[in-house]
């Protein structure tokens, strides 16, 4: 339902780490309206969590390939916590796997 970077042979090799792909992403409305949605969903149920003593929380983003849309949209997410000063770790298993 994103548009998907794969579709580009020049995006193709790259993943949503490198600025081709993340100024592609930047030029769909859906995908900024996708990280609004998800950061306001986490923005509401986070103090709740917290108020609960929850020490962590696991958010996963996937996408058909696992490198482009989701890398980037975890990035933002990640990137828009962090600046509001929680510690927020990210991982990219796909990613992690190709390096292997």
């Amino acid at each position: 339902f994103l548009p998907n970077p794969h579709w580009d042979p020049k995006l193709r090799p790259m993943t949503g780490l490198d600025k081709p792909v993340a100024a592609f992403l930047d030029r769909h409305t859906e995908v900024h309206n996708f990280i609004y949605q998800t950061r306001s969903y986490l923005e509401l149920w986070l103090p709740m969590l917290e108020t609960n003593n929850r020490s962590y929380l696991t958010v996963a983003i996937g996408c058909t390939g696992g490198k482009h849309r989701s890398v980037y949209i975890a990035e933002q997410l990640a990137d828009n916590f962090r600046s509001r000063g929680k510690n927020v770790q990210s991982r990219h298993r796909t990613l992690e796997k190709r390096k292997s």
